[in-house]
């Protein structure tokens, strides 16, 4: 329980204020849908219009402070995350239904996010070439793109704006976000802690409602430069079309492929999968969808993975040992179980999962697990983004390379094997922008590239160092002194 609700309002120019209208969205936990844990605004185009101009505003002098100045402001940030671990943690667990355990791990890596980019302010490295004419330099220099807009969901409530908003604002770069309604009590702690780190009134504003409303305006208005998306498929592409003029990046779905070979550790390899789909109700867009198995160690894989499932623990988020908590809302929870009544027709059922009981009592889904399944149906195409597993069989390496790669996604993959050659082949030929070779498809590090290929990544990497060529544009001076 909460002791009270939380009433969250725009920010815009350093000040919280509420919608115009003053119309407002409740916001429920998912472990109790009776309760509400606060309100949020219901904005419109005026509102984020008033965040852009804020923005823009702002701009000329935060691009003129110096990078390890603003990196100042970013380690800041880092300390204060930390120092408020607990907090944060459990308005996770509260607001998104991710348990406590994995909560606390985002708010590390949070920290470590902006630890990460504040040192940045001390290198952001020019580019000297010598040129080929004598008595010519060159110096090519980064330059903030200017006004961006972040729109982030709400799986990964503090770790996603962090990624987005910290090699930004290293960058020199003012932001106007608008984050998931079921994210936005977390997004406004996160703007909380960057103000009273020291950022100036409108560097960052934040502004919440529908994405008709508050995103079409982020995505069409001409002073914003550049939009940085994290969320569906098809939401994504249809701002890839919207945002005429501007540098885009979009972070999509997937339909994630795990290949266990004949030579796995299965023990191993059913810890990795059952963690990579079903570790926070499988609400990651680089969970494990798909277990394509090798023939050889089909059966016996299956019995090692069912183990492995029915150890994790679904329950209160809140707990410490809780692995699986709610889904986050009543949408997704009747889209999940909608799913996994499609799955069970198109295959054989290893694990029922399911509803644990009446949606009044919270949005707990267990998990399921479906063998035999075909890879060219609904159940191992479509992203359903609950724990729920299709198990493919693939009759050799070859085949199963071919069945992960015969998707319209393309974000992350894995293998378990021991094989070196399997290991360095399946890097190769994975159509993917991540592979793991014997860990989770989920849990990747903060300061490597991040994202996908096909229909899963547009625009560039997102986090480490690919971040800051997103976030920049190169301007290139040439001189020869007369």
């Amino acid at each position: 329980m909460i002791e009270s609700q939380i009433e969250s309002m725009n920010f815009i120019d350093g000040e919280w204020v509420p919608a115009d209208s003053g119309e407002t969205s409740e916001i429920v936990n998912p472990s109790n849908p009776s309760e509400v844990l606060g309100t949020t605004p219901k904005s419109d185009k005026a509102e984020t219009e008033r965040a852009i101009q804020a923005a823009a505003e702002a701009l000329p002098d935060w691009k003129d402070t110096l990078p390890a100045a603003r990196g100042a402001i970013l380690m800041e940030a880092a300390n204060i995350i930390e120092s408020r671990e607990d907090d944060l943690a459990r308005l996770m667990a509260l607001e998104a239904g991710k348990p406590m355990k994995e909560a606390r791990m985002e708010v590390g890596r949070a920290a470590s996010i902006f630890r990460y980019y504040g040192s940045e302010g001390w290198r952001m490295p020019d580019i000297a070439p010598p040129s080929a004419r004598p008595g010519v330099t060159h110096t090519s220099m980064r330059e903030p793109l200017g006004v961006v807009g972040l729109i982030t969901p709400w799986n990964f409530p503090l770790a996603i704006p962090s990624w987005k908003t910290a090699p930004a604002l290293i960058c020199g770069n003012t932001i106007v976000m608008k984050p998931a309604g079921n994210a936005s009590l977390n997004a406004a702690a996160l703007v909380r802690i960057l103000a009273e780190a020291g950022l100036p009134d409108g560097v960052l504003n934040m502004v919440t409602g529908p994405g008709g409303a508050v995103g079409d305006a982020l995505v069409t208005d001409p002073r914003v430069k550049g939009i940085s998306f994290t969320g569906s498929t098809s939401v994504g592409l249809g701002i890839q079309g919207r945002a005429t003029g501007k540098k885009v990046q979009l972070e999509m779905g997937g339909k994630n492929p795990y290949v266990v070979m004949e030579d796995a550790d299965l023990s191993d390899a059913a810890a990795k999968v059952s963690f990579g789909a079903f570790g926070y109700a499988g609400e990651k867009c680089t969970a494990s969808s798909r277990a394509i198995v090798v023939e050889e160690v089909y059966d016996a894989f299956l019995e090692e993975l069912k183990s492995a499932t029915e150890a994790m623990k679904v329950g209160d988020p809140l707990e410490e040992d809780t692995d699986i908590g709610p889904v986050v809302n009543k949408s997704q929870y009747d889209s999940i179980l909608e799913a996994l009544e499609t799955a069970k027709n198109e295959g054989r059922v290893v694990l029922e999962g399911g509803a644990t009981g009446s949606e009044d009592e919270g949005y707990y889904i267990a998990p399921a697990i479906v063998a035999d399944v075909d890879n060219s149906s609904e159940t191992a195409q479509e992203e359903i983004f609950g724990p729920v597993l299709a198990v493919i069989r693939a009759s050799d390496f070859d085949d199963a390379v071919g069945l992960a790669n015969d998707t319209r996604y393309g974000l992350t993959a894995g293998i378990a094997t021991k094989s070196l050659r399997y290991a360095y082949e399946f890097s190769a030929r994975s159509e993917t922008g991540l592979v793991n070779v014997n860990l989770p498809t989920a849990g990747l590090e903060f300061q490597v590239p991040f994202g996908g290929n096909k229909e899963s990544g547009v625009g560039g990497r997102e986090q480490g160092p690919a971040a800051l060529d997103f976030y920049s544009a190169w301007k290139t001076v040439s001189m020869m002194p007369l």
